[in-house]
């Protein structure tokens, strides 16, 4: 069995958004006062090792609709919780309402008269302008040798991706036989080390911080005094993902924006 991942409620923001010289009014969304919720209604289990006919269908409840499902780790959504043309595995399916909460379920689909099984470990991803997340696959059968994939790319005999960044991996493993299984392997987000003193500050004093923007006496919050810049902290990261921050033609470089990322996933910290 692949090991199960705990998603806690996310706070979503829905930001309207001005130059400089004017009010920003920011809506926010609180995901916990409507959660969202997925369950699986069905499954169909595939008939044999080279049969992709296996099935699986999920509802919705909560939050607000439409909504959207994803069984590939939320690369690609439809607008229907029916999935099909599965071979085995265990396949982790995401829902997301029209506000951006998500909740996500864990289903598998057993392979009729076959033995092969899979489980992971993995390492978070502790880089922030590089990756170094990795999955380590066990796999366990009757038919050695095991030769393992990452999304649509070639099979490899190792069992062991490095270099990975955070975020949800469709494994496929095949035994000797060619019957094959997939897992939904997650990395999770490791601590960057990304500081405010040496790493961010710079950026917001440079960027943001400037006359007529969010200084004192210019547009509120004054991004001068730490306090505001925490507070704000998300915001920043999605206004400067978005690149509608900072506004009026300056622009910051991709890894500054990564940088910012990185410093509020890991908590916004005043280190």
């Amino acid at each position: 069995m692949v090991r199960k991942v705990n998603f806690a409620s996310a706070v979503v923001l829905a930001v309207l958004f001005w130059r400089c010289t004017n009010h920003v009014e920011v809506a926010t969304v609180d995901c916990s006062l409507n959660p969202t919720a997925i369950a699986v209604e069905s499954t169909t289990n595939p008939t044999s090792c080279e049969s992709f006919d296996g099935a699986i269908t999920v509802t919705g409840s909560g939050g607000e609709t439409p909504y959207q499902y994803s069984i590939d780790g939320g690369v690609t959504f439809q607008s229907s919780g029916a999935f099909t043309g599965l071979g085995g595995g265990t396949f982790i399916v995401t829902l997301k309402d029209s506000k951006g909460c998500e909740s996500q379920t864990e289903s598998t689909l057993t392979i009729q008269g076959s033995d092969l099984a899979a489980t992971y470990e993995a390492t978070a991803d502790s880089e922030c302008l590089s990756d170094n997340g990795t999955i380590t696959i066990n796999a366990t059968g009757s038919h050695t040798p095991f030769q393992y994939r990452v999304g649509s790319g070639s099979f490899v005999s190792d069992g062991t991706f490095t270099g990975l960044g955070e975020g949800t991996y469709s494994i496929t493993v095949k035994d000797a036989e060619g019957c094959s299984l997939a897992i939904s392997a997650t990395v999770a987000h490791g601590n960057t080390g990304i500081t405010w003193s040496n790493d961010i500050k710079t950026i917001i004093d440079a960027n943001c911080a400037v006359s007529g923007c969010h200084v004192s006496g210019g547009q509120s919050p004054n991004f001068t005094n730490f306090s505001n810049v925490q507070k704000n902290a998300s915001l920043i990261k999605s206004r400067t993902g978005s690149r509608s921050m900072p506004p009026d033609g300056r622009t910051i470089t991709q890894d500054q924006i990564n940088l910012i990322s990185c410093w509020v996933t890991d908590g916004a910290l005043q280190n």
